[in-house]
């Protein structure tokens, strides 16, 4: 079972993962653990519908992504920004001075494009931002005993993603439920793929294949990030031990508060 996506007016991709199957066949709670994309296209109805349950708005996004489309209110959330990356990265994040000569490169080779998320992705567990964002990701689930947290970053595809990822990891969620939730962000961000590629010049400027390894999920992603943690901390375990800092009391906590 994967995540339930939210039925919202203009945000496609986000979900609650309340229902997941997790360790002991106990399910994660519903209303408390809720993925997205960016929040600037939110109409006023899905605004007030997120508001009636979600305290706390996490946001991924670099400080350049945050101030082109910021976030609207959402009630009384209180807001917490944790930039996973510091710098653009083409592909990602979606800032409008990115390098477009770099990005023009990308959209035209496949093979580039394919290695440059690779190494996007082989980061996530090594660099000091994403580690320390993570880090606090964590310390916030570890706090928050009502209501939702809402975590997102721009599609929702990749930073927050990963911050998914590791949650249902902690939770006991199977590998194979796992990597169908991660995958089923490609169904729900299927019409903001094609409108990119329709901005991009379609075929003539751009490869189909390139924007699809930029823009969509691929399984080889997300096990790319797999094989980094199994050689760098020996399991999955170890690098939420060892990078992330968490222990038994708060993997412990984490599973009290949101598994029944």
């Amino acid at each position: 079972m994967i995540s339930r996506k939210l039925e919202l007016e203009n945000l496609n991709n986000t979900r609650d993962l309340g229902g997941m199957t997790g360790a002991g066949g106990r399910k994660i709670v519903s209303g408390r653990l809720i993925r997205s994309g960016h929040l600037y296209f939110a109409s006023e109805n899905d605004l007030k519908t997120l508001a009636e349950n979600v305290h706390t708005v996490i946001d991924f996004r670099t400080a350049a992504e945050r101030e082109e489309k910021p976030d609207p209110k959402l009630g009384n959330a209180r807001e917490i920004r944790l930039s996973v990356l510091t710098e653009l990265t083409e592909g990602v994040t979606r800032e409008e001075e990115s390098d477009k000569e770099a990005f023009k490169r990308l959209t035209l080779d496949p093979e580039l494009a394919r290695a440059h998320m690779k190494k996007i992705y082989s980061g996530f567990p090594l660099t000091d931002a994403a580690k320390n964002a993570y880090r606090e990701f964590f310390d916030i689930l570890l706090e928050n005993e009502s209501g939702a947290v809402l975590w997102h970053c721009t599609a929702g595809k990749d930073r927050a993603g990963f911050a998914a990822v590791m949650t249902e990891e902690i939770l006991g969620v199977s590998k194979e439920d796992i990597c169908a939730d991660y995958l089923a962000t490609n169904e729900n961000i299927r019409a903001e793929v094609e409108q990119l590629r329709d901005l991009l010049g379609g075929s003539a400027d751009s490869s189909d294949e390139a924007i699809d390894y930029l823009f969509t999920a691929k399984k080889e992603y997300l096990d790319t990030v797999y094989e980094v943690i199994d050689k760098e901390y020996g399991s999955f375990d170890g690098y939420l031990r060892q990078a992330l800092g968490l222990d038994d009391e708060m993997l412990n906590r984490l599973r009290e508060l949101y598994l029944e």
